[in-house]
């Protein structure tokens, strides 16, 4: 299993914080529906900060460990991508605390479309938002990756989910008045504490968008169970729930 996929969502979803203050009137489509752009404001030298409760699962030491950490999402520049599309380039700024220096971990590349939020990260395409916002709406947010990869088979056939639309929200570190909840993936076979001889997994993935600000909480959950003949199995895999501390 290539461990690779285990890291998709580590750094997960992006939204920039917005121009203005978060307010509860939005921004409608002329068929009266709601539009997903006011919950993605973008602009160079816009940021997001998160604190971030990671969980890594690994099975050869059968140990979990639960490392905590800080992110910071920072717009630092444009381009135009193959379809001409103005797109925004993110540096993934990481570190151990809030007294430690940061340092550059990642980059993520997104593109606002008119009917729906594209992102790129380790060159896999997401959906992560789309039109019209109304709860119950799905749409297949990760149908624009290959298909034929099987390293990214977990992937296919997520079907994301408006839920909660215009409700407040508390993230357990800032409260949000006007928010949506995309409801990503929730798959589960099993479960090793009460059938510790069956294999088991667990995919759940959820955003939560702050109108006015961005992405206000992410969590994703991705491990495996493989039962041991000889004893007991463990989970391989990684978890990681980000909050959203600070931003600009």
């Amino acid at each position: 299993m290539n461990k690779n996929k285990f890291l998709i969502g580590l750094f997960t979803v992006l939204c920039s914080t917005a121009l203005f203050s978060c307010k509860k009137e939005t921004v409608v489509n002329t068929d009266g529906s709601n539009l997903y752009q006011p919950y993605l404001q973008l602009q160079i030298g816009k940021y997001i900060t998160y604190s971030v409760d990671s969980s890594i699962w690994n099975d050869a030491l059968c140990i979990k460990f639960t490392p905590q950490s800080q992110q910071r999402f920072l717009i630092n520049d444009t381009f135009r991508d193959n379809q001409k599309r103005l797109s925004y380039v993110v540096n993934v700024l990481s570190r151990k605390n809030d007294t430690a220096q940061w340092y550059s971990n990642d980059v993520i590349y997104i593109t606002p479309a008119a009917d729906h939020f594209e992102y790129v990260e380790k060159n896999i395409r997401f959906m992560r938002l789309a039109n019209p916002v109304k709860s119950g709406a799905t749409w297949a947010g990760n149908s624009l990756m290959p298909s034929d990869d099987k390293d990214y088979a977990y992937l296919q056939n997520w079907n994301y989910t408006y839920q909660n639309v215009l409700q407040p929200y508390d993230n357990g570190k800032m409260k949000f008045d006007n928010t949506i909840t995309v409801s990503e993936t929730n798959q589960v076979l099993n479960n090793p504490e009460t059938a510790p001889n069956d294999y088991a997994y667990l995919l759940q993935s959820k955003s939560v968008y702050a109108y006015g600000v961005g992405m206000v909480y992410h969590e994703y959950t991705y491990w495996t169970y493989e039962p041991n003949p000889s004893g007991i199995g463990c989970r391989k895999g990684v978890g990681v729930i980000m909050r959203a501390i600070d931003h600009n």
